[in-house]
């Protein structure tokens, strides 16, 4: 029953964000300033892709951010500065910028900043492939993105984080962060982390 439930508030977010109006021009200069006019991402500001990500996940993403649910850890400046910026937002606002960013295309990543091994691609299948599904696609019934349409360096560092707590720390976070960090913490070191990031950006290419 609680499961029906959640899929059933999921449906209702979804279909929210894909009846959203268009974000003002402020709104959108605001996500510009880190994330580019296209939503390309910019590595030296911390700020990943956004185009063509699920528009579900990426308002769920903002509410977190306005929650406090990330960007809590003084690690995490690019969180925290996030979670400056989703504090503004209101309901229709982040509806809004969610389906705005995700009906832009995808955009060409940078070249491969990890090597590609068959460890990795095991260590992907083995804690990632069933929520992110098994070419990284993504799976928006799970809350899951699409992390081919990221970069290796933001996931890389998205995964620290989670290790670290400074993401998905149960005092803060929300169901699906908390699984994360649960994933994330069977990665055992840097190598394997590569290595699984090295996979990633394999199958975005």
């Amino acid at each position: 029953m609680n499961k029906i439930f959640t899929l059933l508030l999921l449906f209702v977010a979804s279909a929210n964000v894909l009846a959203a109006d268009a974000p003002s021009a402020e709104m959108l200069a605001g996500c510009a300033a880190c994330h580019g006019a296209a939503g390309e991402g910019n590595q030296a500001l911390g700020a990943p892709p956004l185009a063509g990500q699920d528009a579900a996940y990426l308002a769920r993403q903002l509410h977190n951010f306005k929650a406090g649910r990330r960007g809590y850890a003084e690690q995490d400046q690019a969180g925290q500065q996030m979670r400056a910026f989703a504090n503004g937002l209101s309901e229709e606002g982040i509806a809004s910028l969610a389906a705005y960013f995700a009906g832009l295309p995808a955009v060409s990543l940078p070249a491969a900043g990890f090597a590609v091994s068959p460890t990795g691609a095991a260590l992907y299948q083995t804690t990632c492939a069933y929520c992110h599904g098994e070419q990284a696609q993504g799976y928006p019934q799970m809350q899951a993105p699409n992390l081919r349409l990221l970069g290796g360096w933001y996931i890389d560092q998205q995964l620290t984080s989670y290790r670290h707590g400074w993401r998905g720390a149960q005092a803060h976070a929300d169901i699906q962060g908390m699984w994360m960090r649960s994933i994330a913490t069977h990665i055992n070191d840097a190598d394997e982390q590569q290595a699984v990031v090295g996979f990633i950006e394999s199958l975005g290419r």
